[in-house]
């Protein structure tokens, strides 16, 4: 399977993400930053790399408890 599409669409959400935090837009920052680290966990699962997918779960347990805060 080709991931190119997947890498780079998530990448861009992710970079709007990030955007979203600079310019303070809360808590729309952590769910855009949330889809584009799903994305590369899928990307990493996909390519069985097992750094890119600790590190991507580990922005999900940080965006999930940012999230949860929120509400």
């Amino acid at each position: 399977m080709n991931t190119d599409i997947l890498k780079w669409t998530s990448s861009i959400i992710l970079s709007g993400g990030l955007c979203l935090t600079a310019m303070n837009i809360y808590p729309l920052n952590l769910y855009v930053q949330f889809t584009g680290v799903l994305g590369w966990v899928f990307v990493g699962v996909i390519w069985n790399d097992y750094s890119i997918i600790f590190i991507n779960v580990v922005g999900i347990i940080i965006l999930t408890s940012g999230i949860i805060y929120s509400w």
